[in-house]
């Protein structure tokens, strides 16, 4: 579609008119003089002109009046439709007025138009600040990417990242958080079958990502990677890491004490580099229920048990379990989610010796404590529907129907759509 600038047409029509005015005055000389057919070629340009004039006057109009109702229809979409039919189909649905977006996919509502929800942030499902704090706990990461430069006076080049990396199944919460920071990048990789949210400018991370985690700390010991990160971050802003060695000597100490540490290449480039030193994390309280909920949409499992055993007349046992599991090196804080829910245990696995887990399997503090608390402190991504399934479960056995055929039938076909079985439909 063409656009025409305010000042452009005006400018255009006013030359229009300006050689008409010259055409006019060429056909009136000859046709005083009595050269009729050079009178004639004047008053042919002069019509020329003037149906252009008349065209890109119209057009104008035209393009005004298509750009209004646009504009008009846009507005109305966006901001009037979502307020009246997102309630309506939550109403019809029977969905809590809590519960987030991403499970309407799962019934095929509002599909077709779920990216133009994405894109326009008007109708984008708000998340508490406690909420994104400890989904990044569980699942961010803060990296330094080093490589050699020829455009720097140091030779080499930095690059600070913050990053979400979850299966493409969760984009939507990607988004969500997008949302919530209003900066960075969203995408998906096919060909892994995820998605990830990166933010790489050393003054969007200054300007919102660090403030936020000072406000709403990390509990994790993930907090000390952010803490050194934090570091990194006004070395680049001061430019040191660019115009000095030094100040990549700098860099590559703090790097050398997060995450993984340095790779097998920069350690053989700085053999004699001196780790910063880890700042120790201790002492930490959940400040907020959303806190919890944010942290289990990262690392959380809702599991339901369906064992053959003989001993019962429908030929299964049936159980269920909660569970949250981390590194040990984050064991205390998870020491910590028995007083907070005043339930469950921590379990250490052969199979993962380096992890821990926080685990609940009484029925009765399934029921009473941990059913409640997500029904009041919603989960915000696709896990949310593997805890509705999971409560249904909870209803099932609540009414003694695990112990009857049809109750195992119900159970063991919602437990094939739970997690990866989830994935899998």
């Amino acid at each position: 579609m063409i656009r025409y600038r305010l000042f452009e047409l005006p400018l255009i029509n006013t030359i229009i008119l300006l050689a008409s005015g010259f055409t006019v005055t060429y056909g009136h000389h000859f046709l005083i003089n009595g050269k009729r057919g050079k009178t004639l070629y004047g008053l042919l340009y002069t019509i020329i002109l003037a149906v252009i004039f008349t065209g890109l006057t119209n057009t104008f109009i035209f393009f005004f009046i298509v750009g209004f109702i646009r504009f008009f229809l846009n507005y109305y979409y966006f901001t009037v439709v979502p307020k009246k039919i997102l309630p309506r189909i939550y109403s019809i649905r029977t969905f809590p007025a809590s519960q987030p977006l991403a499970l309407l996919t799962k019934h095929g509502v509002v599909r077709k138009h779920m990216k133009r929800f994405y894109t326009t942030g008007l109708v984008e499902p708000k998340v508490s600040p406690h909420w994104v704090t400890g989904f990044c706990d569980a699942e961010s990461t803060f990296s330094l990417k080093i490589s050699k430069s020829s455009t720097t006076r140091s030779g080499w080049n930095v690059i600070p990242e913050f990053q979400i990396t979850l299966h493409s199944r969760d984009l939507l919460l990607l988004r969500k958080i997008h949302s919530f920071f209003g900066l960075g990048t969203v995408k998906e990789r096919s060909d892994r079958i995820q998605a990830y949210y990166s933010v790489q400018s050393a003054r969007a991370i200054a300007d919102v990502i660090i403030p936020h985690f000072d406000r709403y700390p990390l509990l994790t010991q993930k907090k000390a990677d952010y803490l050194l990160f934090k570091q990194a971050v006004n070395i680049l802003l001061e430019g040191e890491a660019r115009s000095s060695i030094e100040g990549i000597h700098k860099i590559i100490s703090i790097k050398a004490s997060s995450n993984l540490g340095l790779s097998d290449k920069l350690k053989i480039i700085f053999p004699t580099v001196i780790p910063t030193p880890r700042p120790v994390i201790s002492n930490q309280d959940i400040p907020h229920p959303s806190w919890f909920t944010g942290f289990v949409d990262g690392e959380g499992f809702f599991y339901v048990k369906s064992l053959k055993n003989k001993n019962y007349s429908t030929g299964f046992n049936v159980s269920m379990v909660f569970s949250v599991f981390q590194h040990v090196r984050d064991e205390a804080l998870l020491m910590k989610f028995i007083d907070y829910l005043g339930c469950g245990r921590i379990e250490k696995t052969s199979t993962r010796p380096n992890g821990v887990n926080f685990t609940v399997n009484k029925f009765r503090d399934i029921e009473d404590k941990i059913i409640p608390f997500f029904h009041n402190y919603p989960l915000q991504g696709i896990k949310y529907m593997d805890y509705l399934d999971f409560a249904k479960v909870a209803k099932i056995i609540e009414i003694k129907g695990h112990l009857t055929n049809d109750g195992i039938r119900k159970i063991n076909s919602l437990k094939s759509g739970m997690n990866s079985g989830r994935i899998n439909n």
